[in-house]
C-alpha cells in the first residue's frame, strides 16, 4: 500500500538513495522520514549559544521581527519560543512533505549580499520547517523552503535546517519558521540566524549553460565545482548544470570517472529542456564501471533533443558530493532489437487492455515483461482507435500512470516524436484511456506496441525501456495496412480558414455526422498535428497551433470511414 503525499511537480532521485532496480520509481513513506532528495543546502554544524528568548507578537508577516544579516552565523544567533504561535497560512509542501499544522513565527531581513543563508536549530522535538519569501506582506512570493531532517522520538536530538536564498542587496525578504506537527512538539524553542552566503557558481542556473553537440559515437567532458551551489531550480539540493544536444535516438552513458575525491551521490535523471518539461530516468547505474569507483549512469533509447544534467551538492552523503567534479557523457547507437523493460513488483498491474480487436485480460508476474505480441489488431494508415487500460484490482490507483508507445516506422525503437501516447484517467487511476492514431506514413506490416503502467506520484514518468520498482509492462502487435483504398471525397464538404493564417485556423465541417481524423502535414510529409473527433454537419473545429508551426505550406487532411480529403494552407 502507498500513502500519497502532495507530489512535487518534478522529483529526481539521488543515486545513494535508491538501488538500480528502483532507479525509475520510488514510493512515499507512510510518515515523515528521510527524503529521497536529501538536503536543500548542506546542514552546517551549530554551536548553541545561550541567547535572549524572543517570542514576541510575530505571528503574522506584518509583525515580523527584523533580523540583522551578519557575515557569520554566530553574530546573529537568537532563541525564540513558538509555543503560543498560530497558523498564519497553511503548511507548504516541502521536500515532498506537508505538515498537518503550520504554527509559524515570522522574521524579516535586508539582504547585504547576493546569497543569504537562514539557519534554524530546533530543540529536541521542534522539527523546523523554513520558508523564504520575496515581495511584500500583501504580495508574498515563496522563494524556497527547507525540511530535510525528521524527528525520531526514540533518539531525540536537536535538529538543524538551513535555507539559502538568492537575494538582491538592499531588498527586504521574509522568513517563516514552524515545526512539523507529526508528532506534535513538546518543546517549542528554536534558534535562528541569518548571514551572508558565498557567490554561486556561474552555471548555478540551467539557463546559463549552452548545449554542446553530441553525435552518436562521440563523447564530451564537463568539469566544474559545486561547492557554493544553490537550489535555484527547487530540486531539494544545491546544483550546477551542464547540457548537451543529440541528433538521433541513442543510448547515453554519463559517468563521474575522474572525480577526485569520489562523489557519493548524484541525480539519476536527465532534464528535458530549460526550464524542464520532463525527465528521462536512468535505466540503471553502477559504481563498478569507473576504475576509481565513481558512479556511471545508463540512459536507453533517448530521443534526439537537448538535455540538461544537474550535479547536486550533498554534504550528507558518504563520501560527500561537493567540490570539483568531472562528468563524461557519451552517445552510442541503439542495439538491434527492442530494449528490455520490466517492473520488479506488481503493486499496480495491467488487468485489461482493449484496442480494436485486442481485448486481453491478464495477471501480472513480478519482474517480467508481458509478451502478448501474438495478439494483434489491424490499423489502416491514418486510422485511429480508442485504447482502454484497466488497473489491477489490488492496486492503490492514485498516483499511477499509463503510457503507450507504438514503433510506427518499425526501426526497433520507441524514440520518434509521434510514437508516445500518455493516457488519461477520469476515475483517479482505475482506468486509462486515449486515442492511438496511425500516421499517414506508418510502415506497413507488424508493428510493436508497448504499454507501461507505473507509479508516478513523486514526479516520475513511465519510460519505454528499463526496469521500474513498481508496475507492469506489456507488448502487443498492430498490423498496419496500406491506406490507398480510401476514396477521396469532395473538398466542398469542409473548409479551412483563414488562409493564410498564423497557425490558428478553423475547420468548418459540412459532411455527414462521423468520427473524423484531422491531420496536418508539413512539406516533407511529416505529421505535425493529429487528433480524432466526432463531428456533426455544420460544426466548427479550432486548431490553436500559433507558435508551434514554422512558416510555410501545410496540408490539412480529414479522414472518415467514407473517404479522405486534403486542403493546403499557408502559415506565415
Amino acid at each position: 500500500m502507498k500513502n500519497i503525499y502532495l507530489a512535487v511537480p518534478l522529483l529526481v532521485v539521488g543515486i545513494s538513495a535508491v538501488t538500480p532496480a528502483s532507479a525509475q520509481t520510488a514510493k512515499a513513506r507512510p510518515a515523515k522520514g528521510a527524503s529521497l532528495v536529501q538536503t536543500i543546502v548542506p546542514v552546517r554544524n551549530h554551536v548553541r549559544i545561550a541567547g535572549e528568548n524572543r517570542g514576541g507578537p510575530n505571528n503574522e508577516c506584518a509583525t515580523a521581527i527584523a533580523v540583522t544579516v551578519t557575515p557569520e552565523c554566530s553574530g546573529s544567533l537568537a532563541t525564540y519560543d513558538a509555543e503560543d504561535a498560530t497558523e498564519s497560512q497553511p503548511a507548504i509542501e516541502c521536500n515532498t512533505y506537508t505538515s498537518p499544522e503550520a504554527r509559524d513565527l515570522w522574521f524579516s531581513y535586508v539582504a547585504t549580499s547576493t546569497t543569504t543563508i537562514i539557519d534554524v536549530v530546533g530543540t529536541q522535538s521542534f522539527d523546523a520547517v523554513i520558508e523564504g519569501f520575496s515581495g511584500s506582506c500583501s504580495d508574498l512570493n515563496s522563494e524556497g523552503c527547507a525540511d530535510n531532517t525528521f524527528f525520531n522520538p526514540d533518539e531525540p536530538a536537536d535538529m538543524a535546517e538551513s535555507l539559502t536564498m538568492v537575494t538582491n542587496v538592499g531588498s527586504t525578504y521574509y522568513v517563516r519558521v514552524y515545526s512539523y506537527w507529526a508528532p506534535e512538539p513538546t518543546d517549542f524553542t528554536f534558534s535562528l540566524c541569518i548571514y551572508q552566503g558565498d557567490p554561486a557558481p556561474a552555471n548555478d542556473l540551467c539557463e546559463n549553460v549552452g548545449p554542446v553537440g553530441l553525435s552518436v559515437g562521440s563523447s564530451v567532458t564537463f568539469t566544474g565545482d559545486n561547492t557554493n551551489a544553490l537550489d535555484t531550480e527547487g530540486l531539494g539540493n544545491g546544483s550546477v548544470w551542464h547540457s548537451f544536444t543529440t541528433y538521433e535516438c541513442s543510448n547515453i552513458t554519463l559517468d563521474y570517472c575522474g572525480t577526485t575525491p569520489n562523489f557519493g551521490n548524484g541525480l539519476t535523471s536527465l532534464f528535458i529542456g530549460c526550464p524542464s518539461t520532463g525527465i528521462i530516468p536512468a535505466a540503471n547505474f553502477d559504481a563498478e564501471t569507473c576504475p576509481d569507483g565513481n558512479y556511471t549512469l545508463y540512459f536507453e533509447n533517448v530521443p534526439a533533443g537537448s538535455y540538461y544534467y544537474a550535479v547536486i551538492k550533498d554534504e550528507t552523503s558518504d563520501p560527500p558530493a561537493v567540490g570539483a567534479y568531472t562528468i563524461n557523457v557519451a552517445s552510442s547507437a541503439l542495439a538491434p532489437g527492442y530494449c528490455e523493460a520490466s517492473a520488479a513488483t506488481c503493486d499496480e498491474s495491467i488487468a485489461q487492455v482493449t484496442l480494436g480487436t485486442i481485448d486481453n485480460t491478464s495477471d501480472c508476474t513480478d519482474g517480467t515483461l508481458g509478451d502478448y505480441t501474438d495478439q494483434s489488431t489491424d490499423f489502416i494508415q491514418s486510422q485511429g482507435f480508442d485504447i482502454t487500460v484497466v488497473n489491477g484490482p489490488s492496486s492503490t490507483p492514485l498516483g499511477d500512470a499509463v503510457t503507450v508507445w507504438v514503433d510506427w516506422n518499425q526501426n526497433g525503437s520507441f524514440c520518434d516524436h509521434n510514437e508516445e501516447k500518455v493516457l488519461e484517467t477520469a476515475d483517479d487511476g482505475l482506468t486509462f484511456t486515449g486515442l492511438i492514431l496511425a500516421p499517414v506514413d506508418a510502415a506497413v506490416g507488424s508493428t510493436r506496441m508497448r504499454v507501461r503502467m507505473a507509479y508516478v506520484a513523486q514526479g516520475y514518468v513511465p519510460a519505454a525501456c528499463g526496469d521500474a520498482q513498481y508496475g507492469e509492462v506489456e507488448d502487443y502487435t498492430i498490423n498496419v495496412i496500406q491506406g490507398n483504398g480510401i476514396e477521396e471525397f469532395d473538398n466542398l464538404d469542409w473548409l479551412v480558414y483563414p488562409n493564410p493564417n498564423n497557425g490558428d485556423m478553423t475547420i468548418r465541417y459540412a459532411g455527414l455526422d462521423s468520427k473524423v481524423s484531422i491531420e496536418l502535414f508539413d512539406v516533407a510529409g511529416r505529421a505535425v498535428h493529429q487528433e480524432q473527433r466526432q463531428l456533426f454537419n455544420g460544426q466548427q473545429v479550432s486548431l490553436g497551433l500559433n507558435g508551434t508551426l514554422a512558416n510555410g505550406l501545410y496540408t490539412v487532411r480529414l479522414t472518415t470511414a467514407g473517404g479522405r480529403s486534403e486542403q493546403r494552407v499557408t502559415v506565415q
